[in-house]
Formats: C-alpha cells, structure tokens, sequence
C-alpha cells in the first residue's frame, strides 16, 4: 500500500500586511522544505532549510535570528546575515516553498522531509550557504535511530571481514 502525502494546509495567509506575505498566502504551509535566496551586490546565495511546523513559525524563528545578536549563529543563513550587516551590504531574502513532503513515517521508519532537504542541499546547481552536515534527523525516535546505527555498524564490520 502506497503511503499518500497529506495535503498542504490551505489556511491563507493571516499577514496583516498582505503585502509583506514572502510566499503570497502560503505561509502557513506546514512539513516543507524552503529555499532562502540571498541578493547583495549582484551575488546569489541560496540556503535550504526544513521546518515541520509552519512556514510561518520557522519565518519568525529566521528574522528573530537576523535582527537579535544572541542569535545570531542559530542557522548558516543567519550567520551570513549578520555578515551582510555589519559590512553594511544591502541585501535581499526572497523565499520559496521548493518541497512539501511528510516527516518521520512508522510504516517506512524514515524521515521524507529530512531526506529532502538532503537532496536539495546536494544538487549541484545549489552553490549556497547551507552547510551540508550529515546531522541525525530530529523526526525519527531515538529508538530507531540507535537500531538503524547498530545495523549500520554490523554491515560495515561484516565488509571488513571479508
């Protein structure tokens, strides 16, 4: 049986300035993989990012990054911000859903959203500033990671034996 994908949240957009929604009424889309696209002074930076919340949510959690300094090295986009800051470089976000998928199933013990931003951030067309870390998917429980780690380190020890 084929696992279907939920459909995105269709709430619109509840900005109060309509103007301002960066994903024209799609911000309260939840489980998706996004792009940020950074503009100064004729270059582009792209940086990839995942939230299974709402697009919204994870957009505060961004800007509170970009304008509070204790935040500031919370992701690799804010990092590189503040770097745009304080050279005093006007620059520019524009923000796109590039992916909506579910994250961790039970059925197939893996994290589709995870594994997405994966993909995106490995295309080669995607020279950004998103830092490709291989980091342990916060989504899947610990309990299936630690068995997915220990069968991961059988086959690697049965590999050496032969």
């Amino acid at each position: 049986m084929k696992a279907q994908m939920p459909a995105p949240e269709t709430n619109p957009c509840n900005s109060r300035k309509e103007n301002d929604c960066p994903l024209v009424g799609k911000r309260r889309t939840a489980n998706v993989v996004y792009q940020a696209t950074v503009k100064s002074n004729d270059i582009e930076e792209t940086y990839v990012g995942l939230t299974e919340n709402t697009f919204k949510l994870r957009l505060a959690n961004h800007q509170q990054a970009f304008t509070k300094e204790k935040h500031r090295n919370q992701t690799e986009l804010s990092k590189h911000v503040w770097i745009l800051k304080n050279s005093n470089t006007d620059f520019k976000i524009h923000w796109k859903i590039l992916a909506h998928v579910p994250s961790y199933s039970n059925v197939s013990q893996r994290c589709n959203l995870c594994m997405m931003e994966k993909f995106y951030i490995k295309l080669p067309s995607r020279d950004g500033v998103s830092k490709s870390k291989i980091r342990v998917c916060q989504h899947v429980p610990i309990c299936v990671q630690i068995q997915t780690h220990k069968l991961y380190r059988r086959n690697l020890d049965n590999r050496e034996q032969s």
